[in-house]
């Protein structure tokens, strides 16, 4: 899961005036109830913190354990936490992207690699177990994945949903895209999976991690607009 600021939709009721496209100096303004409703009412729906991992069984090679990734960092530990469980599969060593990329330089060079790039190589394949599937939510989810296009995913391996502490502020409303947009500012309750206390899982899912301590402190952001006289989220892709 990336470092990345989280920013969670949510719709407000409000009215706005606009004229030629350009807001009014006197449009009206949504007050602080009609959001704190609307971003509660959201984040009932919509509030879930999950780590992008969309699709299981996941497989770690030799390659990913050399790299790092996050999937080699966090699988064992989720698999400690009897969240998942693995075996150990046999993977073409050509099926790594460093050991694809070596056979494709020596056959640009006109090396033999035969042999020796199709070895086979030891790899671990990750299930959920009955534990794990609690976490698994089946809710239709948007992201931004290469070069900000939206990614739409079925599933998501979730660590803790948020609920509405309060709205804090709100920026006003700017013409965007046709619509009067405003993103309010907000802090958060948690309600966290049991394991998400342990110190690897916690070391492991930084971002998560970060989010769960702050609860109360840390602002989150809900963009908004207004269609049809009613104030409505703005979702990743959008």
């Amino acid at each position: 899961m990336t470092a990345k600021t989280l920013m969670i939709a949510a719709g407000v009721a409000g009215a706005l005036m606009w004229n030629s496209g350009e807001l009014q100096a006197g449009a009206v303004q949504p007050s602080e109830r009609e959001l704190t409703s609307a971003v509660a009412r959201y984040l009932s729906d919509h509030g879930d913190l999950c780590v992008g991992k969309f699709t299981w069984p996941r497989v770690v090679t030799q390659e990913d354990q050399r790299a790092h990734t996050n999937d080699a960092v966090q699988l064992p530990v989720l698999e400690r936490l009897g969240l998942v469980e693995s075996t150990e599969i046999s993977a073409p060593a050509a099926s790594t992207p460093a050991a694809a990329d070596a056979t494709a330089r020596a056959a640009a060079q006109g090396s033999q690699v035969g042999s020796t790039a199709a070895a086979a190589e030891t790899a671990r394949r990750y299930s959920l177990t009955a534990k794990g599937r609690r976490y698994y939510l089946q809710k239709k989810r948007i992201t931004l994945g290469v070069h900000d296009q939206p990614v739409e995913h079925d599933q998501d391996l979730c660590v803790a949903h948020l609920s509405l502490d309060k709205v804090v502020k709100w920026s006003p409303p700017e013409q965007v895209h046709g619509h009067p947009e405003t993103v309010v500012r907000y802090t958060y309750h948690v309600r966290s999976a049991d394991w998400m206390a342990d110190p690897q899982a916690r070391q492991v899912f930084p971002v998560a991690d970060r989010i769960i301590r702050h609860q109360g402190n840390l602002l989150m952001s809900a963009t908004v607009e207004l269609q049809d006289g009613k104030w409505m989220p703005v979702l990743p892709g959008q």
